[in-house]
Parts: C-alpha cells; sequence; structure tokens
C-alpha cells in the first residue's frame, strides 16, 4: 500500500461531526491508540484540575471493545486518566460528561450509530458536554483556588477507573425524566400499550430503565439485547425494513404507540397505533408543544433546513426563520446546531430531520430518549382522554405532503455544486427564497452560488409559496463525487409535490439514484 494510500484512508473515515470506517481498515486498535494521544493533548490542555478524567464507552459492535482498550491506552499514556463504562449508549456518555463537569473532563463513544455491521467509529464531548471543537475552542478552564483544586482533584481521584451499568444509567433515566419535566403521574391509571422494537441496538437496554418506573404500562420489547452481529436488522429508524418490524410488534400487541431507536440509541423514531410512523418534524412538532406548555410560550423550536414548514408554521412563521420568529432555521447537522442552541438560550430543542433532539435543558445535548419519553407522555394524555396519536395527526398529514429523503450517487467528475445551481436556474421563476449556509449559518441570498459568499457546506433551500426543495451533499457518506439528498414538499397540493420532485429528479438523473 502506498502512503497515498494510507492517507486516503484516514481522510475517508473523518466526517463532519464524528470518525466512522469499517473496522480492520483504516480503523483499527493503532488507530485508536493513535487518536487517544492526539485526543490527550486536547483534554489536557483544556483541564484546569489534575488529573483529567476521560469517559470511554462502546455499543454493542463487535469491534467496540478492541477499539476502546486501544483508545483507552493512548489516552493513559497521552496523560489523561481514562474511565471505561463498557456497554453503554451515546447520549449516556454525553450525560456522564456535563452532569459531572467538576470532575470529568471529556467522553469519548465508539460507535457507527446505525451503519452496516462492519463498520465502527468515534464521537466526542468536550468540557461540559459540549461538541469537542467548541469546547476546545473555548480554550483552558478558568483557574481555581487552591483549596478548590485540592478538594476537586481528591474527587476526581475518587471516581473508579471502571463504571458498571448500575453506576451511570440510572442516574442518566431519572434526569432525562427530571429535565424533560417529565411528570409521571400523567402514565398513572391509563391503560397505555407501548411497543419498542430495538433492533438489537442500545435503545432497548436503556428504555428498560424507564419501563422499570413505569411498570403499571403495557410495555413490549421486540429484540431488547444489545447485539452486534444485527441477527435481524441494522436499526436505522429511518429505514422501511426496521419500521416494518416495528409494525409488526405494534400490531401483535395492540399497543398505542410504537417507538424505535438507532444503534446507539441517540435518533429515535414514533409509530402511532394504525402502523404509520411519524416523520422527525411531525415529531419535533409534538415534542416542542409539549415544551411550550410546560416552560412558555416564548420559547423557540430549531429545525434544520431539510424539515417540513410544519415545525415553521407551529410555532412562528414561515417568512421568518433567522432568528426573529418562535422558530430558527439552522444548518444539517447536530455539531452545527449546538452551537446556535449556546448563542440563544431561548431554543429549547433543536431537531433535526433525521431524528436527532437536542435539549436546551439537558445541556444542548442529543437526547432520543427525551424526545421518545415526552411523546410517550404526550400519548398517555391523549389515551386517558379517549383519543389516539392518529387522530392528532391527521391535520397536518394532510397539509404536508414531502417526498422524503432521496439520494443520488454523484459520478467523481460531476461536483453537486453544479448540480445544485443547475436546480436552482432550472426553478428560477418560482423562487420567492433561497437560504444556504454561510459562516455555519443559515442566510438568504439570491442565488446560487452566491456572489462574494464563501458557502459552508454545498446545502441550498429553495422556497415558493407552495412548494419548496433542498438539495445538500452528504457530510458522512459518499464516493465519487458524494451523494447528494433532495427533499421536496407542498403544501396541501400532492401533484404540485409530485410533478416538482418528478422533475428534480429527472435533472438529476433517474440512473443515479440509490
Amino acid at each position: 500500500m502506498s502512503v497515498a494510500d494510507y492517507l486516503k484512508g484516514i481522510d475517508e473515515v473523518i466526517k463532519r461531526d464524528d470518525i466512522r470506517g469499517i473496522y480492520g481498515k483504516a480503523l483499527n486498535r493503532d488507530f485508536a491508540y493513535s487518536l487517544g494521544l492526539l485526543l490527550a493533548e486536547g483534554f489536557t490542555r483544556a483541564a484546569a484540575v489534575w488529573p483529567v478524567n476521560v469517559v470511554i464507552g462502546h455499543d454493542m459492535r463487535l469491534s467496540g471493545s478492541v477499539l476502546a482498550e486501544g483508545l483507552r491506552q493512548g489516552l493513559e499514556d497521552g496523560g489523561c486518566r481514562p474511565i471505561m463504562m463498557g456497554l453503554a449508549g451515546t447520549e449516556q456518555v454525553g450525560f456522564l460528561v456535563a452532569r459531572y463537569s467538576d470532575v470529568i473532563d471529556g467522553g469519548v463513544i465508539i460507535t457507527a450509530s446505525h451503519n452496516p455491521r462492519a463498520y465502527n467509529g468515534f464521537k466526542f464531548f468536550g468540557r461540559g458536554g459540549k461538541p469537542l471543537s467548541l469546547a476546545l475552542a473555548e480554550g483552558p478552564a478558568p483557574p481555581v483556588g487552591e483549596m478548590e483544586r485540592i478538594a476537586r482533584g481528591l474527587k476526581k481521584r475518587s471516581l473508579p477507573p471502571r463504571l458498571d451499568w448500575d453506576e451511570f444509567a440510572p442516574d442518566y433515566i431519572k434526569t432525562i425524566v427530571q429535565r424533560g419535566g417529565i411528570e409521571l403521574e400523567r402514565f398513572r391509571n391509563v391503560e397505555l400499550g407501548i411497543a419498542v422494537e430495538a433492533g438489537n441496538g442500545m435503545g432497548g437496554r436503556i428504555i428498560q430503565q424507564f419501563a422499570a418506573m413505569t411498570p403499571q404500562l403495557r410495555w413490549t420489547f421486540s429484540n431488547a439485547v444489545p447485539d452486534g452481529n444485527f441477527p435481524v436488522v441494522v436499526p436505522n429508524p429511518l429505514q422501511a425494513d426496521y419500521q416494518r418490524m416495528l409494525a409488526d410488534v405494534v400490531e401483535r400487541s395492540g399497543s398505542d404507540v410504537g417507538i424505535c431507536f438507532d444503534g446507539d440509541a441517540d435518533r429515535v423514531a414514533l409509530m402511532d397505533e394504525k402502523r404509520r410512523m411519524l416523520s422527525p418534524p411531525l415529531l419535533t412538532t409534538l415534542v416542542g408543544q409539549k415544551l411550550r406548555r410546560k416552560l412558555g410560550p416564548d420559547v423557540k423550536i430549531g429545525f434544520n433546513l431539510a424539515s417540513s414548514w410544519v415545525i415553521a408554521d407551529t410555532f412562528g412563521d414561515r417568512n421568518s426563520v433567522l432568528g426573529g420568529g418562535g422558530a430558527v432555521m439552522t444548518p444539517v447537522g447536530y455539531g452545527k446546531i449546538k452551537p446556535i442552541m449556546y448563542e440563544d438560550p431561548r431554543i429549547a430543542l433543536g431537531a433535526e430531520h433525521s431524528g436527532h433532539y437536542m435539549f436546551r435543558d439537558f445541556w444542548c445535548g442529543d437526547s432520543g430518549m427525551m424526545a421518545g419519553l415526552l411523546a410517550l407522555e404526550l400519548v398517555a394524555e391523549l389515551v386517558a382522554e379517549g383519543r389516539t396519536l392518529s387522530s392528532e395527526l391527521e391535520g397536518p398529514r394532510s397539509k404536508y405532503l414531502s417526498s422524503g429523503e432521496i439520494n443520488f450517487q454523484l459520478p467523481a467528475e460531476r461536483s453537486a455544486d453544479q448540480t445544485i445551481q443547475e436546480a436552482t436556474t432550472r426553478f428560477a421563476d418560482e423562487i420567492d427564497r433561497m437560504y444556504v449556509v454561510v459562516d455555519d449559518r443559515v442566510r438568504l441570498v439570491d442565488s446560487y452560488p452566491p456572489e462574494g459568499v464563501e458557502l459552508s457546506v454545498a446545502d441550498v433551500r429553495v422556497e415558493s409559496e407552495q412548494w419548496w426543495f433542498c438539495m445538500r451533499k452528504s457530510g458522512t457518506e459518499g464516493a465519487g463525487g458524494g451523494i447528494l439528498r433532495l427533499y421536496v414538499e407542498a403544501f396541501g397540493d400532492r401533484d404540485l409535490m409530485e410533478s416538482r420532485r418528478d422533475a428534480l429528479i429527472r435533472m438529476v438523473g433517474p440512473e443515479l439514484r440509490i
């Protein structure tokens, strides 16, 4: 293998928000060790008090323990004190770093989320549970007085080098319930059936902690034991085969609601009692409305530029989404949304079209579990009133008519920028508003590419009064010219949506669709 091949292998696993690739190629124990050394440099530079504690967790993937051991050794040789969590979900690692920020300086979860079985990867948390890049950009923690340094140092050394599940999982769920304002009384005296399809990921084991708090509910679990062999399916809430599995459990159990998670349990999806999935934007509106009732009408909801108008229309004005109204448009990528939430504390929820949900009151961290439990609380209220989840969604489902995500594999000679420019030119006569991402913030522009402006990513959202489309290059997948993602939605007119969808597919090339 040439030097260029080695370097290309490293470039291919470094994604927009994390590291992800096939185990045994660029990703192996030596890679994890080198990564640990590099991370230790940043964690130690940002720490105020020694030792520098870094928690390490891994999901059920078979290579997780090997990579965790390599990472542990690299962090230790780099001057950190690793604390091994063993089997964990992504947000449990972030929770520990945020909840115990006085004694834990950072964290790493080893996971490849919903990628196929051969993959693995790394996600990072900096001081206070913040994205690592943001935490390190803030510089070292403020100095502390001598007695505080001694006290904190002793507390940091008192943490054991290994944590068992029972030492963090119950604490995590109780904190989700408390910070989400979830009222357990809502689940009392209600005949509520909940179907959970965990797909042998981490979600089943985690939500069983909540099931133990609500034994009066009728819980039905499927594939709840984590298994990195993925004997049935790779858990991805957006995939049809996984959704069919959830539908089977809902039907078999006669449940009022179904819930499923991705592999590392930081994404969530719900299904109504009629076995229809809730799109992430629909779930965002339900969770956002719950939060507004709990926190007050002035809180804002963040949504990315690939998300349905249902969010803007529910919480604000679709014509005013750049900070002035109750709905705020953000770039795609949870690593891009969190800094915006830190800047504007009125944003109580930041939502991704892919099913990531970030909560201000959970340290602006991802919590598919908090989103899921808030939604279950709503379903409990509906059932107590003799209503159903499907009836609650009839209105928005009839108005917001979406194509879903459509993917194209672009050839090496064709760039996403070129294709997006063709699309914006094709519909120039219908465009009322055009949004792009500049300096990691959404901006209004007159053309694509905009003159004199350097784009952060090749993403665009184009709106008319009755329909919109978004085109963007994937930040986490793709070879050749990359994967281009397309979303089309029309308001109350399915024929309009389908005609614009089909025109855009023809323009990109139906033979490139994957």
